[in-house]
């Protein structure tokens, strides 16, 4: 039998079963349902009265909405009475009225769960009109890229970041519902899903060291080079022997670099050769085509990919093995679910339980590292699960970087085991044996070589949910490829949307690839606990980092006749996708402007003086209007130009530096949980990102640190029955620490 028969044979739709209403408006809401609708779910929606305005803004929105079957609104309570969940909210727009009934919708239908994507956290500062650029402006995250100015994110981190946080809380409340018979509310808004994305970098340290407190800064410069063939490829350089690895392949020849040396970053270098020489590098790729460079990389095992234009990879046979790109009987093509699930055993088991935390007694056994792997457990655990990691004796290498080791570990207990050593690999099968969930993001092969893969696990334990989230997938011509965050940016578009017309590609510091795979993994396992709540089956999950940043080009579509539409271009200054959602710099500081709508965008025009040079083409709008009315703002302080639209339907947000510090010390958000306070053992109290969504009735986050190696190995050992002795056997033969 071949794969692709075997995976439709086995194939699971994790929400079939249930219902879903689809009252939501805006690319969040749309991706969030469309993701519901891919994992089985019957989604129903009811368009606003007088029609939805962002059929017109998002050239895909017609695609995502697809999956979806129409009701009117005189069919709402019917529907509502017969549903699971409910989603609403999303985004604003001057030519609807944003629904606020979501409290209401709740207490009517106390068996539902409704997801409520709001303007912003109640009670903080942090709610007004919301779009994608206002999300990321009051976020701080238009910052996080250079060090002197902000630019805007070109892959949409509100939107994809409230449509899976959403769905993570969605999940997660379904699952608890199937214990205590009640609904309850769940919200998020596209500001918290703007700061998953910048969790790598924010951490406030009361007691740090340099180490600690090291990130890796704005503007740095990138390992994306010119090849000889004038094509642009992006290398990694960072683990052991890497720096060694890449020197051979180039044919550099230098002594001092031995073939242990990393390359790892280290603090104090310059932005420039923050990455490693990077004229040095630059030179020695230019003697190469990009092909020849990319095999003598690809040999010795290293991270290293063309940089290519989005869609560029769809026709790859690795991706269609991956069924991430779906065709529709139109003939168009789009993106789809971007993971799996098999059938992998069927079990007697029922988990769920009425308690605060939704996964309360749900025991998660994390075998991943870097960022990715392990991220997906962080959720898990904010759920109240118990999350171990297991961590080898060398270290997870994300260690090296604190604060990007914290944001995918806290919350979690840590084992230190060598499962090369029978003794140690004992241990681990024993915490299989006993959990739900077992997660790896290693290589493939290397967890059937461990003896922890599906099949093998499944005969520790028939009532496991297996996730496995590889680079590239884990059969495949690309399977055994190297995949890191930076490269995968490359492979999928990512840094040709970066860019901005005109531009060199450009890599977005935000680990945008990674960040996602982390959110992904977390719903796949939501999906899989809540599938084997209901049926009994237990699922085999698959989410491969390259699916993930092809997830986040969701915009992009397919025509029948092979062209690539959807996803916008940023202007060559990267201050938006047009004049009339974008950055402008001020005389004392910068702003962002949104006018959405014919009437707000004539407003706009207006209140410059400026409409009979614009005219009023507006869809038509580019570079020379945009220059126009940068050289107008220019001559105006913040102040005037939030007076100038004050009372329009025309936006206007402050674009300020500094949002880390303010948000990390916000008491609202400490309160409500998007920022999370605990005590280290080494640095005393951080206060970093916690939960990007709250509930009506549950609780989410716990007091959890992420943990100094081996904290938890002794406590862990002994829950598994060893006694003293046995344990002292074991660390004496090193088999954990």
């Amino acid at each position: 039998m071949g794969e692709d028969q075997r995976m439709d044979e086995n194939r699971i739709r994790l929400l079939e079963g249930f219902k879903v209403v689809d009252l939501g408006i805006g690319m969040a809401a749309a991706l969030n349902t469309k993701m519901l609708a891919d994992m089985g779910a019957s989604v129903t929606r009811i368009e606003p009265e007088g029609g939805d305005p962002f059929y017109g803004v998002y050239p895909a929105y017609e695609v995502w909405r697809r999956g979806a079957k129409k009701a009117s609104a005189s069919d709402l309570e019917a529907l509502l009475s017969e549903a699971d969940a409910c989603v609403l909210g999303g985004e604003d727009h001057p030519d609807i009225k944003r629904r606020r009934d979501a409290e209401q919708i709740s207490s009517r239908h106390p068996h539902l769960v409704v997801l409520d994507m709001t303007d912003g956290p109640q009670g903080t500062n942090y709610t007004g009109p919301s779009s994608e650029l206002l999300a990321q402006v009051r976020s701080g995250l238009v910052w996080e890229q250079e060090p002197d100015r902000p630019i805007v994110n070109a892959f949409e981190p509100a939107s994809y970041g409230a449509a899976l946080q959403g769905m993570i809380g969605l999940l997660g409340a379904l699952f608890e519902r199937e214990a205590s018979g009640k609904g309850q509310l769940v919200t998020t808004s596209l500001f918290e899903g703007s700061l998953p994305w910048i969790g790598t970098y924010w951490a406030q340290i009361e007691n740090p060291t340099p180490m600690a407190d090291f990130v890796i800064p704005r503007g740095v410069a990138p390992l994306i080079f010119r090849t000889k063939d004038g094509k642009f490829i992006h290398m990694a350089i960072g683990g052991a022997g890497s720096k060694y690895g890449f020197y051979q392949a180039l044919g550099i020849d230098d002594p001092t670099v031995l073939p242990n040396d990393s390359g790892m970053p280290k603090p104090g270098g310059s932005r420039k050769d923050f990455f490693g020489d990077w004229d040095l590098l630059a030179e020695h790729v230019a003697k190469w085509d990009a092909e020849e460079l990319l095999g003598r990389i690809a040999e010795r095992g290293l991270p290293a990919e063309p940089v290519q234009n989005a869609g560029e990879c769809w026709n790859e046979p690795q991706i269609e093995r991956n069924r991430i790109i779906a065709t529709d009987s139109d003939g168009v093509r789009h993106v789809e679910l971007p993971f799996t699930a098999e059938l992998l055993s069927k079990s007697q088991v029922k988990r769920a339980k009425q308690s605060s935390y939704p996964l309360e007694g749900i025991r998660v056994v994390d075998c991943g590292a870097f960022v990715a792997g392990p991220l997906a457990g962080v959720a898990l655990a904010s759920l109240g699960a118990e999350v171990v990691k297991v961590e080898a004796k060398q270290g997870d290498p994300n260690r090296s970087i604190f604060k990007s080791f914290c944001i995918a570990n806290n919350s979690k207990k840590v084992i230190g085991v060598d499962m090369k050593n029978p003794e140690g690999l004992a241990v681990v099968q024993k915490l299989c044996a006993e959990a739900d969930v077992v997660m790896n993001n290693f290589r493939p092969g290397a967890s059937a070589r461990l003896g922890i893969d599906p099949p093998s696990l499944k005969k520790l334990n028939e009532s496991l949910i297996v996730l496995e989230a590889p680079a590239f997938g884990n059969e495949g011509p690309l399977a055994m490829k190297a995949g890191f965050d930076m490269v995968m940016q490359a492979w999928t578009g990512h840094e040709v949307k970066a860019a901005g017309r005109g531009n060199e590609p450009r890599w977005n510091r935000t680990n945008l690839v990674d960040i996602a795979g982390g959110m992904l993994g977390s719903v796949a396992v939501l999906a899989g606990l809540l599938h084997r709540e209901r049926t009994g089956e237990c699922a085999s999950l698959e989410s491969s980092l390259c699916n993930a940043g092809i997830y986040t080009l969701s915009g992009l579509i397919q025509q029948p006749d092979g062209t690539f539409t959807g996803e916008p271009t940023l202007s060559s200054s990267l201050s938006g996708y047009t004049p009339l959602e974008c950055l402008y710099e001020t005389s004392d500081g910068w702003v962002a402007i949104v006018a959405r709508g014919e009437k707000a965008s004539e407003g706009f025009a207006s209140k410059l003086g400026l409409s009979e040079q614009l005219g009023h083409d507006f869809a038509n709008w580019g570079e020379a209007e945009e220059k126009a009315i940068a050289e107008r703002i220019a001559t105006l302080p913040i102040e005037d130009v939030v007076a100038m639209f004050k009372a329009t339907d025309v936006w206007v947000e402050p674009c300020r530096d500094g949002a880390e510090k303010i948000i990390l010390n916000d008491p609202a958000l400490i309160k409500r949980g998007t920022v999370r306070v605990t005590q280290h053992a080494s640095f005393g109290q951080i206060n970093e990102l916690g939960t990007m969504f709250a509930y009506s009735r549950s609780k989410t986050g716990n007091g959890l640190p992420a943990p100094v190696p081996g904290a938890h190995t002794r406590e862990i050992m002994e829950r598994l029955g060893y006694s003293s002795d046995e344990i002292e056997a074991c660390y004496e033969n090193q088999a954990v620490v």
